[in-house]
């Protein structure tokens, strides 16, 4: 059973603080309130966890309080993350963090503004399944055509603001205006449909190294089908967008996965 910490974020600075660990790469840069509000605020998380049972208080004057063993291993994993896989998704923006240190992978998303929730994941099968959870629809029929366009991220971009605003006749124009014949742009959005999701996808490997090494994909999905795009080929300025199916979507998903979980 995967275990699962809810904390706030106050919270998780102070934890942080008592561990002696880095701001994890999931929370970026932000400013701390002046020294008086951040003691009350840090005090105050400090009773919330404990009567959470989350922060064990000491009982000797030279001791530090203590999270739990599982949510301590959660917050190092997350800080010292050697690879990590992150997931952006939307219309509205929501990020999912997996992080992996040694044989530990762990995800950590935020459901609602300064709230952040850790899951200890049991291994590559979870973090498969767990992407395709984001990502696949829960029908994704297999598409017509198997076939890829080629296009710029621009008009890419272009093309899924018109899809989101229910204009399919500009988002297949856009298409056209790359070279490609009507029948075929047409027949790519329509794959879609209107106000399709996005979910972009970057893994990161040796993330704290001189020779870290990324790698990117993006899935657009309507209730019609799925695009799975990526970069034509390596130093392209194009991208390939692949029509796909149940069938594909869980073979890439699965090969994205594995380049974070089987990283030496």
């Amino acid at each position: 059973m995967t275990q699962t910490f809810q904390i706030s974020h106050a919270e998780l600075l102070l934890l942080l603080g008592l561990l002696e660990l880095p701001r994890p790469f999931a929370l970026g840069q932000s400013a701390l309130p002046e020294r008086p509000v951040l003691e009350g605020v840090l005090s105050a998380a400090a009773g919330s966890l404990a009567a959470r049972d989350l922060l064990t208080m000491p009982t000797q004057p030279d001791q530090q309080p203590q999270p739990p063993p599982e949510l301590a291993t959660a917050l190092r994993v997350s800080a010292l993350a050697e690879h990590l896989l992150i997931v952006a998704s939307g219309p509205p923006t929501r990020l999912c963090h997996i992080s992996r240190a040694d044989k530990h992978l762990v995800m950590h998303t935020s459901p609602v503004p300064d709230v952040h929730r850790f899951a200890l994941l049991l291994g590559a099968g979870q973090v498969l399944e767990t992407l395709l959870t984001t990502v696949m629809p829960v029908t994704l029929p297999e598409p017509a055509i198997e076939q890829p366009l080629f296009l710029n991220g621009e008009a890419l971009l272009a093309a899924f603001n018109a899809l989101q605003r229910n204009d399919l006749n500009l988002a297949a124009s856009l298409l056209e205006q790359q070279g490609h014949s009507s029948e075929m742009a047409r027949m790519l959005v329509k794959t879609v449909g209107p106000q399709p999701t996005r979910h972009a996808l970057v893994a990161i490997r040796k993330l704290r190294r001189p020779d870290s090494v990324a790698r990117g994909a993006m899935v657009i999905s309507g209730q019609q089908g799925s695009w799975w795009i990526a970069p034509e080929s390596e130093g392209s300025d194009l991208l390939a967008l692949w029509p796909i199916g149940g069938r594909g979507m869980r073979a890439r998903v699965s090969e994205f996965g594995a380049w974070i979980c089987e990283a030496a």
